[in-house]
């Protein structure tokens, strides 16, 4: 993986334009790291984002509470079994 650094403006549609001296990289996958002014406030997640995670939250520990998967020594394996017994029975 290669880092780059470099200064650009985010257009009014969200398009980050890299220069052209960067076309090999044009269509490729990248993650990205925004670094932005601090006079910059983006806004606070919607009450409905935050009302999901909460709901998200308390079924997770109900899950847990329950013990649900308490059975499950190795997730790896207990995964790729129910993979392997699911793609069996697909047709």
């Amino acid at each position: 993986m290669q880092a780059i650094e470099l200064a650009t403006t985010i257009s009014a549609q969200g398009g980050i334009a890299l220069p052209a001296n960067f076309k090999a990289l044009y269509g490729r996958d990248a993650r990205m790291i925004l670094l932005i002014d601090d006079d910059v406030l983006l806004p606070p997640p919607s009450a409905d984002r935050l009302q999901r995670q909460q709901n998200l939250r308390q079924a997770l520990a109900a899950v847990a509470k329950a013990g649900t998967f308490a059975h499950i020594d190795d997730a790896g394996t207990w995964q790729r079994e129910v993979r392997a017994h699911a793609s069996k029975n697909i047709c």
